[in-house]
């Protein structure tokens, strides 16, 4: 068996197709702090990636959770980490940096506290 085969499966969308979705969606930004007060994704909420493994115990098991980070490498990781443990993540392809281009709203500055995941 190939080492690609060994990895749990990562459903991926891009960010026209997160846009366009509508209803309530929970966007986890895996980016650092510093990266998070530059500028994040209107409506996500940061847990960085270090804190992955202990919000597991946290993380509500019936919602299927948008994974975000900068460009989508760590976001991926995230997601592997978390489907492996039953969860239902979504990578975003092209991350902030995508989401950002496309001219979709974002905030900056200090972190609001909906904006936290814990």
């Amino acid at each position: 068996m190939s080492e690609e085969h060994d990895k749990p499966l990562v459903n991926e969308i891009t960010v026209e197709e997160l846009q366009a979705i509508s209803g309530d969606t929970l966007i986890i930004d895996v980016r650092e702090e510093y990266e998070f007060l530059e500028v994040r994704a209107e409506g996500a909420k940061l847990l960085p990636l270090e804190q992955v493994p202990d919000a597991v115990d946290s993380l509500p098991t019936e919602k299927q959770f948008y994974i975000i980070c900068a460009s989508g490498n760590r976001s991926m990781v995230a997601c592997e980490f978390l489907n492996a443990k039953g969860f239902d993540s979504v990578n975003i392809i092209g991350g902030t940096i995508a989401w950002n281009a496309a001219g979709y709203s974002v905030n900056h500055g200090p972190i609001r506290d909906n904006e936290v995941f814990f």
